[in-house]
């Protein structure tokens, strides 16, 4: 059944397509047909843990997941381009490489060198297909908060070799039980990570980027990217298990107060990216506190978490691409009452603003469900916390959603046609969000 619907999808993009790019996209989208091969090669081979190249790589349950959500996403920024070029082409590979790289990297030096290498493609994006001269600065702010830890985290990389004998992230679980880290260790390891999650205090990187990025990197940025600093956590985490416990309630603080704080900036935002990008802040601070607690339900929950944010996240910033392209402005003022002129798309904004406040029937919602659970579990005192937050959440999801769908219109111009390349390009955002749910045994 999924390969039928998959291929029907396929063949109404490719008919909707000119006959000159016709060639293009079919390369393009042999991303989606890599991604579903991906898929069936691990309902026969789930948990086992492949090795490859002399033991550099290989892949578990934590990072296939992550290399489908790449191929897919990656898929669908081919999808989102306006016009080719070869430039283009080959930036969105080298990305590909990079973040398979990334996930099914064993050794903890070819990971830091994959992890620090997609700064430099990402750059290029924003610098050189961003659009408002602001551009520059957010270039230089992502560039200046990930790479701000990188010598340190390098230099313990190296420690690690004196300690453990090893870059070998398997071999350095054995000696789990016989390091301790103190504090000053603590963060030198882990704030490459949380700078690039971005935990609150150090996330002015990330709307400024989103803001200036193009559609296609704005996708990358907050589906993938984001998602290379919760990875890395997960694997050090594991490793350095006992000592984090002691610290990680500084962590988790930090990420309360943050998603709290962040979701009250997103109630007075007045530009629908930047929204978009605050809540991509206020969801992976949730994600932190989760994984902070140490627990195994806390670990599963983010994990879950990383897919559903990346598609819906990625879902709306292609929303409000859509609108920008209609009406030349992306304050929410000018995108009022869009019901009457675009009816179409209602129907999706109505999913993705619902998955991003996780209702029901949506991945977020099983996700952000076992999140408080494993909060809750570590210190029930969170849970009224927890409320407002969650609040706050589906406060400016339905705000985002009802403010920009009624009221008066003020667009005088009459709106283009809906094309059938972007309905596809949603349907294939919310297909994983809604049918991964009838298949949850897959993150067991």
């Amino acid at each position: 059944m999924m390969k039928f619907i998959f291929m029907l999808m396929f063949m109404i993009f490719m008919m909707s397509c000119k006959l000159k790019s016709m060639l293009m996209n079919l390369y393009f989208n042999l991303m989606f047909i890599m991604s579903f091969m991906y898929m069936f090669m691990y309902m026969e081979i789930k948990d086992i843990c492949i090795h490859f190249v002399l033991g550099y790589f290989g892949l578990d349950n934590y990072s296939f997941f992550m290399v489908m959500l790449s191929m897919w996403i990656l898929g669908l920024m081919f999808m989102s381009l306006d016009s080719w070029s070869l430039i283009k082409m080959f930036l969105f590979l080298v990305l590909m490489i990079i973040f398979v790289g990334v996930f099914s990297s064993l050794s903890m030096m070819i990971f830091y060198f994959f992890f620090e290498v997609s700064l430099i493609p990402t750059f290029f994006l924003i610098i050189y297909w961003g659009v408002n001269p602001e551009r520059l600065s957010a270039g230089f702010y992502l560039m200046l908060y990930t790479m701000f830890i990188s010598l340190p985290f390098l230099v313990y990389i190296f420690w690690f070799l004196n300690q453990f004998g090893t870059f070998n992230m398997n071999l350095m679980l054995i000696y789990v039980n016989d390091y301790d880290i103190n504090f000053f260790d603590y963060l030198m390891i882990f704030s490459a990570f949380f700078i690039k999650l971005p935990i609150y205090m150090f996330h002015v990187w990330l709307p400024k980027a989103h803001v200036e990025a193009p559609v296609y990197g704005s996708m990358v940025l907050a589906a993938v990217l984001l998602k290379l600093g919760t990875y890395g956590l997960i694997r050090l985490l594991m490793i350095f298990i006992y000592s984090c416990i002691y610290f990680n309630y500084l962590v988790f603080s930090v990420s309360l107060v943050g998603s709290f704080v962040i979701g009250l900036v997103c109630l007075i935002q007045i530009d629908l990216k930047s929204l978009v990008a605050y809540s991509s802040v206020v969801h992976m601070n949730f994600l932190l506190m989760s994984m902070m607690t140490m627990m195994k339900l806390g670990f599963l929950s983010s994990y879950i978490m990383m897919i559903g944010h990346g598609l819906c996240s990625s879902g709306l910033f292609y929303m409000v691409n859509i609108y920008y392209q209609k009406t030349y402005s992306r304050i929410i003022f000018f995108n009022k009452g869009m019901l009457t002129l675009l009816p179409m798309y209602t129907v999706w904004w109505f999913f993705l603003c619902s998955s991003n406040f996780s209702f029901p029937l949506s991945l977020n919602f099983i996700s952000e469900i076992l999140m408080i659970s494993s909060v809750i579990s570590w210190s029930f005192s969170m849970f009224i916390f927890l409320m407002i937050i969650c609040f706050f959440s589906s406060a400016y999801s339905l705000y985002l959603f009802s403010y920009i769908q009624y009221g008066e219109v003020y667009i005088e111009k009459k709106i283009s046609f809906i094309l059938v390349k972007n309905v596809l390009v949603l349907i294939l955002h919310l297909y994983p969000l809604v049918f991964v749910l009838l298949n949850l045994i897959i993150f067991y």
